[in-house]
């Protein structure tokens, strides 16, 4: 599928050479604390692309071909309001879809002083493909593990992501958290019915 935005437009993996050659030179804008979206892009994209257990784009110049950024996007469900009954913890689920990896290429950022690139992706390309999926199955919000970074966190904020109340967080983090995102944060965004 490949979705456009002028200038830019993306395509979901497909591991030609141009993919393999983006995936090489990709680089992260904040080496310290991207590694992990780094080393999964490198290392396990691919993978998941081929057994279906996670969609990732590419998103690139529409003119140059030139690798703008990327993310990753996969089925999901949250558990909220938890209460204990006869010894039983029962949460009722949402629907989403989990923003698993976001990235802008620090190249493509270098190069052209692309300050605020990641909102024209979130807003272009993510939601417009979470939104596409809604229409086929249920999907009531995106939620993602946002590391504890309190820049990074208020970018999620303006992204429209809000956080549950320390204690609602508590109790889906010990629920739901995957192994290698122990130290991050769920956020979510509900998607509106009228604005699917």
């Amino acid at each position: 599928m490949r979705l456009e935005f002028n200038p830019f437009y993306c395509e979901s993996l497909t591991m030609s050479s141009k993919d393999h050659e983006d995936i090489e030179n990709f680089s992260v804008v904040h080496a310290d604390t991207g590694k992990g979206l780094l080393n999964y892009l490198k290392t396990y994209a691919a993978a998941d692309e081929m057994h279906g257990a996670m969609r990732t784009y590419l998103v690139r110049m529409t003119k140059t071909n030139e690798c703008v950024g990327y993310f990753s996007l996969k089925a999901g469900l949250v558990s909220l309001q938890e209460a204990e009954f006869d010894g039983a913890i029962l949460f009722d689920t949402l629907p989403g879809v989990e923003l698993a990896n976001f990235a802008v290429n620090r190249n493509y950022v270098q190069k052209y002083q692309a300050r605020g690139i990641g909102s024209v992706l979130f807003t272009n390309f993510i939601i417009p493909l979470i939104k596409s999926a809604s229409e086929y199955i249920g999907v009531c919000l995106v939620y993602l593990f946002a590391l504890p970074q309190p820049g990074l966190l208020k970018n999620y904020e303006r992204y429209g992501f809000r956080r549950l109340t320390s204690d609602a967080e508590e109790k889906l983090h010990r629920r739901l958290k995957p192994t290698y995102d122990q130290s991050c944060i769920f956020m979510y965004r509900l998607l509106s019915p009228q604005n699917k």
